[in-house]
Order: structure tokens, then C-alpha cells, then sequence
């Protein structure tokens, strides 16, 4: 690309604001688009069927965890702190290896499936749902560029357009009539489909060639083994909970805590969305400005204790009606304390993930790992000490404390890595007068979801009132580049 790189410029901050929000928009309309098939799936196939196709699905999201190992934001800190030939090597040989490991991942899953007497249709199905992802997480690898680049309207339209193929691919399927094997194939046909416009937009751009060079290679593993392992055990820790209680409670305690979980997990994929939408300007910044980086973490810092405590004001707000759109039933009403302090957590989750990309661009791998293996031993034993007494409500405790625990971890590896990083905190005390605000607002004799529409408004003046909001976050929403991107905050 001629021109100077868009994370030197003055305008890289503005344009992952307004990208970090158009990917979680982005993400709603793709939530929104899986949901419309699973109706039409589920009435098709039937419950034998649907439990074979989300049996598959769980094994490869397995697979797919351990064998993407980070490599997707190990190559994102890569692209962008790389330059010229170098980008274009390590490149090629991320596709390489990403092809090589997957590809592994996905014989190794289908020969135990078929050693350990799986049912011929699962055995069947993990292998072709793995091309699926083998398609998937190959286009993921050539879409770095785009991300690194800041082009994540581009990245937001890819996503969609994946989701998009494999809804459209399951309602044709349930049209046609089709056995359960076809749909396995969705996930071909998506990942084909998204991998096609990937390289279609990137002709010309990126070297689409794999390369295998052993010195590479050997290097990538190695930079990636502890933060790869770091991802496994945070991806662990934060479901430990939903598995130790059907060991330690009832059914019906575990069904409670499960249908409070599914809905913060899926809104737990916001923070993650945020801030990796800032990570190649922290990358970047990390090797060549320690000013740049400092500034741009403590912005990211404010707007992640503001929107996580927004999100978990609405949930504490609307959590009656949440529960009562998901199941439905009178006795899900359990659920919506557990919802509450689950939704707690969300505050805690914008930390981790901006601390855990800070950590990350400055490649302190084994801190991250550390405070991941922490958290979850803190998972553990809080479930097994309080679940048994408590119940849905003290897996909730436990896995609360666990993401404290991890957020603290962090904050206390940046300081130990570099004291300058550490947070100013001049913030908090007005988000929590803010909150105070919202909640007495919203504790009306109104429907839930008229509280959480008031309560999160009140809020966001509150926060206005006290300019608590960074003027880079008003400036860029509004589409204008703030200003001032290397200058340190003014606090």
C-alpha cells in the first residue's frame, strides 16, 4: 500500500472506535441471523437429529479453540508491528501453519470419534463439518491484514456475509427436505462462500500462497505455545462452572445457572469485539511509543469500566424479562438473581479483555498464562465450596470472583511489566454515581424493559454531566478523527 501506515496517523483512533462499534453491531445482526434457522433446524430434524448436529458442533468448536491457539491475534500483533517483505513472509507462513494444525486437529477429532464407538453419523459429520472450519479459520488468517489495517467495516461485512451463507444454507436444506448430513455441509458451503469474497477483496494485497519455512515456523510456535495455553485454560475456566455443577447440584440448579449463562456468554462477546478493535494501534504503539500506548490504555480503560457497567445496569435492570424471553417458563424464575451477579461480571470482562491485549502487545505471554491458570483454580474451588450450599447462585459467586481475580492479575502484571501503564482511576467514582443514578432510576413499577431503557439513559447523562466520556469517544461517533491521538491524557 503508497502512503504512510493508517496506525501512525492521527486518524487510527478514530477509525477503531467507530470500528469496535460497527463489529458489535455487526455481531447483533449475525446473532440475529443464526437465530432465524434454528427454529426451522430444530422442528426439521427432530430431537435425536439436533443432538447429533450440536454434538458435532461442540466437538469442533473444541478443535477449533485449541488449534486456532491464538494464532488470529498473535497475527494481527505481527502484521502490525511488521513492514514490507517481513508482513508478506510471516503471512504466508501463518497460513501455512495455521493449514497444517488444523488440518491435524480435524483427522485426530474424526479418528476418536470413530475409536471411541461414536455413532456413524457423528464420526461422519465432525469430519465434514472440520472442512468447514479448516475453510474458516484459512479465511480468518487472510482477513488479518484488514484488521490490522483498521478496515473492520470490511471485517464486520465478511462476518456477516458468513452467517448470512449458513442461515440461507439451512433453510434451503430444510425446504429441500434434506437428511441431517447435508447440514453438516452448511458449514462448507459458509466458509467456502466467505473465503471466495476474502480473497476477492484482498487481490492484489496479500500473498495468497502458504509457505513453509521451518525457522518460521519453529519461531511462531514458539512465541505462541504459552499464549496458545493461555487461551485454553481462559476458555476453560469461564465454563468450569456450568460442568461442576452437574457433579455438585441438582438438575434442576444446573439448568437454572445454564440459562443464565447462555445469555451473558453471548453478550460476554462484546468486550473481546471493543477493544480487539484498537489492538493494532496497542501493538503498534507498544514498539515505538510507550506515550502512544499509555494514552490509548488508559482511554480504553475509561470506556471499558463505562460500557461494561452500562451492560451490567441494563442486565441487573431487565433480567426478569431476559429470562422470560429465553425460556418462558415459570420455573426459570430462579434465574434471574443468578442472571444479575452473572451480569456483574460483564464490567470485569471489558478489563480482561483490554488488559489482556495490553499484555499481549507487549508480549508477556507467561503473565497472561499465569493469571489465566489463577483464575481458573479460583473457578474451581469457589464452585466446589459454594455451588453445594448456594447452588445456581454460588457458581455465579465463583465465577464472578474468578474474572476479579483475572482482571486484577492483569492490572497487577502491567504494573509489574511497566509502572507508567498503570490506570488512573479518577473514573470510577463517577461511574459508580452514575450507576447509582441508573438503578434508583430504573426501579419503577414499569416493565422490566422500560426500567433498563431508563435506567441505562440516566446513566449515560449522568456520565455526560460529570464528563466522564473521553471527547475522542464523542468526536469519532460523531465521524470526525479526534484529535490528538499521541498526546497523554489530561488527567
Amino acid at each position: 500500500m503508497s502512503g504512510p501506515d493508517i496506525l501512525d496517523s492521527g486518524r487510527a483512533g478514530g477509525m477503531a472506535i467507530r470500528g469496535g462499534a460497527l463489529r458489535v453491531l455487526g455481531y447483533g445482526a449475525a446473532l440475529m441471523l443464526s437465530l432465524v434457522s434454528v427454529p426451522f433446524m430444530t422442528r426439521h430434524l427432530g430431537v435425536v437429529d439436533y443432538g447429533h448436529y450440536i454434538t458435532v458442533s461442540s466437538i469442533i468448536f473444541i478443535i477449533g479453540g485449541l488449534t486456532e491457539a491464538g494464532l488470529t491475534n498473535l497475527g494481527t500483533r505481527e502484521y502490525s508491528v511488521l513492514a514490507g517483505a517481513d508482513r508478506e513472509h510471516f503471512l504466508r507462513n501463518l497460513t501455512g501453519l495455521r493449514f497444517a494444525l488444523t488440518t491435524a486437529g480435524v483427522v485426530l477429532a474424526t479418528l476418536l470419534t470413530f475409536v471411541t464407538g461414536a455413532e456413524t453419523v457423528v464420526v461422519q459429520g465432525t469430519l465434514i463439518t472440520g472442512i468447514g472450519l479448516l475453510l474458516t479459520l484459512t479465511q480468518q488468517t487472510y482477513a488479518i491484514p484488514l484488521a490490522a489495517r483498521l478496515r473492520l467495516g470490511s471485517v464486520t461485512a465478511l462476518e456477516l456475509v458468513k452467517q448470512g451463507l449458513l442461515t440461507g444454507t439451512i433453510i434451503a436444506l430444510v425446504a429441500l427436505g434434506a437428511g441431517l448430513i447435508p447440514f453438516f455441509a452448511a458449514s462448507i458451503v459458509s466458509g467456502l462462500g466467505v473465503l471466495v469474497v476474502t480473497l476477492v477483496l484482498l487481490r492484489g494485497q496479500v500473498p495468497l500462497r502458504p509457505a513453509v519455512t521451518r525457522a518460521t515456523w519453529q519461531h511462531i510456535l514458539k512465541d505462541v505455545l504459552p499464549y496458545a495455553v493461555a487461551v485454553a485454560v481462559g476458555l476453560i475456566y469461564f465454563r468450569l462452572a456450568v460442568i461442576l455443577m452437574s457433579y455438585v447440584s441438582t438438575d434442576y440448579q444446573t439448568g437454572i445457572y445454564s440459562t443464565a449463562f447462555r445469555i451473558v456468554e453471548s453478550i460476554g462477546v462484546i468486550p473481546w469485539l471493543v477493544v480487539s478493535a484498537g489492538f493494532p494501534i496497542l501493538a503498534r504503539a507498544a514498539r515505538d511509543d510507550e506515550s502512544r500506548l499509555r494514552y490509548a490504555l488508559q482511554r480504553l480503560f475509561e470506556v471499558s469500566t463505562m460500557v461494561g457497567a452500562l451492560i451490567a445496569l441494563v442486565i441487573g435492570l431487565a433480567a426478569s424479562f431476559a429470562i422470560d424471553v429465553i425460556a418462558g417458563l415459570p420455573e426459570f424464575e430462579d434465574a434471574v438473581p443468578v442472571l444479575r451477579v452473572q451480569g456483574i461480571a460483564l464490567v470485569t470482562a471489558f478489563l480482561v479483555a483490554t488488559w489482556s491485549f495490553a499484555l499481549l502487545s507487549l508480549r508477556a505471554h507467561r503473565e497472561l498464562l499465569i493469571c489465566n491458570a489463577a483464575a481458573a483454580a479460583v473457578a474451581l474451588a469457589g464452585t466446589l465450596a459454594l455451588a453445594p450450599t448456594l447452588d445456581a447462585m454460588g457458581a455465579a459467586i465463583a465465577t464472578l470472583g474468578a474474572e476479579a481475580v483475572l482482571a486484577i492479575g492483569y492490572a497487577i502484571a502491567l504494573h509489574r511489566r511497566n509502572a507508567a501503564l498503570t490506570p488512573n482511576l479518577a473514573v470510577i467514582p463517577k461511574v459508580l454515581v452514575a450507576a447509582g443514578a441508573g438503578a434508583a432510576a430504573g426501579l419503577s413499577p414499569t416493565p422490566a424493559v422500560v426500567d433498563a431503557v431508563i435506567g441505562g439513559a440516566v446513566f449515560a447523562a449522568v456520565l455526560v454531566v460529570l464528563r466522564a466520556v473521553p471527547p475522542e469517544l464523542m468526536h469519532a461517533l460523531r465521524g470526525r478523527d479526534p484529535e490528538g491521538v499521541d498526546d497523554e491524557p489530561d488527567h
